[in-house]
């Protein structure tokens, strides 16, 4: 079941919003990310610099710069940006762009049911970053990134949840991409007690967007706890800040890859290879002739040409597995590796991956900056992402990519 929490933290005043909340963290490359904080010194982001943002000339020891987020957290605290609402409260958050719109409900969770199991994941995390932001938790002492959590979907939350967004929100805005972002203040305690209740009917939630982070923070807690005998103690650190989307609402874009070199193939025989492993391969006039429209279906983007691969049915994995039955793992195990030579996903430098948000435009902005190939997929749904949950599987890397992303800066829980 799910225990949800109201809590009590920093929210963004509306009129500040727009300039203050930071922009999708992983929307970014650290180089933008750089010139961004620079450019606004009074946005959320400065209080979570890395130190892969810097020139190397410029960088500082990891410790210094966990200082200076520190002191920026306080100096933006200290302004009109925030209130502090001491009383504990939930939260509606609403996401909206190009017709799409998700409502979500933010609260805290005990760290112990991400430790149990009740938040399925589907990732892979590493342990470098786990470190880097358990000791960010340490230092700044802040949470203010909510973990996305899908759960399924619910009749009777849903049918209280919008009546509940009726009322005045209590933050407006629309980011400099174009969401448009409310949030909604539950403090009434019957209404507070009636989600509680009907979120306690959910036996699972699944992690979306936010691994690492929430990693971190199961490390973080049990590094507070040591010295305490008693898990479920109420102290800040104990719960995890989320964001929790009924499944029918959220919308995944594809993960789309691309390749450095054509492994010592020509154009033609990379062709012929991709027909002798089972592939339909079919020149097309522009993206969106390649754009996949179904499963098993792939865009490639070599010489300025698209072409449209259809994977033949003897291509088609077998079997129950969830993770084979991916099309990002046909792409690797059918294309990338017998093809390209690219054994190792997580690693291979000559293999790269672009967001769905920037569309094929952005493999053809890749392959004019020396990228050799590009390939299109078609996304995964979410509920191939729920069977590879369910079955205690991990997905390949960059298997999905959530939009709208969560901004950070909205909240600022301290720890």
């Amino acid at each position: 079941m799910m225990t949800i929490h109201p809590f009590a933290s920093y929210v963004v005043r509306d009129e500040h919003a727009a300039r203050v909340v930071s922009p999708a963290y992983d929307a970014f490359t650290p180089e933008e990310r750089h010139v961004y904080a620079c450019a606004h010194p009074d946005n959320y982001v400065n209080v979570m610099r890395s130190l892969d943002e810097y020139p190397s000339s410029e960088r500082p020891t990891l410790d210094d710069l966990l200082s200076t987020n520190a002191e920026n957290l306080q100096q933006i605290l200290a302004s009109d940006a925030y209130r502090y609402d001491e009383s504990p409260c939930l939260f509606l958050y609403r996401l909206s762009i190009d017709g799409h719109v998700q409502t979500g409900v933010v609260a805290e969770i005990p760290i112990v049911d991400y430790d149990r199991g009740l938040v399925k994941k589907h990732e892979h995390t590493r342990a470098d970053k786990e470190d880097l932001l358990t000791r960010y938790n340490e230092v700044v002492g802040v949470n203010s990134s909510p973990v996305c959590l899908a759960y399924p979907q619910s009749d009777d939350i849903d049918a209280l949840v919008n009546r509940s967004l009726g009322e005045a929100p209590l933050v407006d805005f629309v980011s400099e991409d174009g969401v448009a972002q409310t949030l909604w203040r539950i403090a009434d305690p019957e209404l507070i007690e009636r989600l509680t209740t009907l979120f306690a009917g959910i036996p699972i939630a699944y992690l979306t967007d936010g691994h690492h982070r929430a990693a971190a923070g199961s490390r973080y807690a049990a590094k507070r706890r040591e010295n305490d005998a008693d898990p479920n103690d109420v102290d800040a650190f104990n719960f995890l800040l989320v964001a929790l989307f009924p499944h029918d609402q959220l919308r995944i874009l594809p993960y789309n890859r691309c390749v450095r070199d054509l492994n010592a193939h020509t154009v033609a025989s990379l062709l012929d290879a991709l027909h002798e492993g089972g592939f339909d391969v079919i020149k097309v006039v522009d993206r969106d002739a390649a754009t996949p429209r179904q499963r098993g279906e792939f865009g490639m983007y070599i010489d300025a040409q698209w072409y449209r691969l259809g994977a033949r049915t003897a291509v088609a994995p077998s079997g129950d597995d969830p993770v084979q039955a991916l099309d990002v793992s046909i792409l690797q195990e059918r294309i990338l590796e017998p093809v390209f030579g690219i054994t190792d996903s997580r690693l291979d430098a000559r293999l790269d991956y672009v967001a769905g948000v920037n569309g094929l435009a952005g493999l053809e902005e890749r392959c004019a900056a020396g990228w050799r190939a590009a390939f299109a997929c078609y996304p995964t749904s979410i509920e191939e992402l729920m069977a590879v949950a369910n079955a205690d599987a991990v997905m390949p890397p960059k298997s999905t990519w959530f939009d709208p992303k969560l901004r950070p800066g909205i909240f600022v829980c301290m720890r």
